[in-house]
């Protein structure tokens, strides 16, 4: 994903913040057994928010140890031992990696594709060692390049409203956090992941107009303008927008049992804090850029 969803650290409690990082930790090992060690460099913290998710659907048990790392190999931090959320979880970035990769390759230029080019070999070994070990997986893969390729006609398409693509996306994302789940778990993880699938998009879409907007690239909310960055009571208003995307996360969240206690306050703390902190940080900051001079319409 894109590293947008994390949680607000200074609201949280100790234990929460070390089970948070020893999710991450967990992670980051189960990649290197599951996908190989260099799949490692791509574990973002949106991954953590999957696992989470997921363990607070199934109420799966859970289990810390203290382990050194060759990025930390003075001091032992907390891990979690490997389980069945954070195995899926690993091969489930490996195979999103893969198609994300694979489609810059097609659709980017310059230093992007150019590094698309490097990468692919590395995100491919580790896509087909995810579906080599759980077989199952290949449906997800077909999942995931099927929801791609209608947001790419989406995209490709250029229409000035933004919901179709957020709404392509928000499935994509919706179908990763529940896929081999069924019941209620199901349900909550994948209106979970569809609202803040469909915010990702829009805040990344947000976070890059900048850079959209020199290069000429497409960009919804740039179209949705008229190919101008919006202005401050505009950009409130998008800031508005946003925060719709995320109801149905919302009540979804408010379904799930509290049994896997610490996971649960994490994902409240990820939902109702952290996601409007990084919105207000990213409007913040294409309205300084835009204050400063550094964006520039192509009026």
């Amino acid at each position: 994903m894109f590293g947008y969803v994390k949680v607000t650290s200074p609201e949280l409690k100790v234990k929460e913040y070390e089970y948070y990082r020893g999710t991450y930790c967990g992670l980051c090992r189960s990649m290197g057994k599951c996908t190989g060690q260099c799949s490692r460099m791509t574990l973002s913290y949106d991954f953590v928010f999957l696992a989470l998710a997921r363990i607070a659907a199934t109420a799966q048990k859970v289990e810390f140890e203290q382990r050194r790392c060759l990025a930390h190999p003075l001091k032992k931090r907390n891990s979690m031992v490997r389980n069945q959320v954070i195995d899926y979880c690993s091969r489930a970035a490996a195979i999103l990696n893969y198609r994300k990769v694979a489609d810059d390759l097609k659709d980017e230029k310059g230093f992007r594709r150019m590094r698309a080019r490097l990468a692919l070999p590395f995100v491919s070994h580790a896509r087909k060692k995810a579906i080599k070990k759980d077989p199952s997986l290949s449906e997800l893969d077909a999942a995931v390049a099927r929801e791609l390729d209608a947001l790419a006609l989406i995209e490709e398409d250029k229409s000035s409203g933004v919901d179709a693509p957020a709404d392509s996306f928000g499935r994509l994302i919706g179908e990763i956090m529940s896929f081999g789940l069924d019941g209620s778990a199901r349900r909550i993880t994948y209106e979970i992941g569809r609202g803040v699938g469909g915010w990702i998009y829009i805040a990344d879409a947000i976070d890059d107009m900048s850079e959209d907007l020199k290069k000429g690239r497409y960009n919804p909310i740039l179209k949705l303008y008229g190919g101008k960055i919006p202005d401050k009571r505009e950009l409130e208003l998008i800031s508005d927008a946003v925060k719709n995307r995320l109801f149905g996360a919302e009540a979804a969240f408010d379904l799930l049992d509290d049994d896997s206690k610490i996971a649960y306050e994490l994902l409240a703390n990820v939902l109702f804090l952290g996601i409007p902190d990084t919105t207000r940080k990213i409007i913040n900051s294409t309205n300084d850029n835009k204050d400063t001079g550094e964006i520039r319409s192509n009026d």
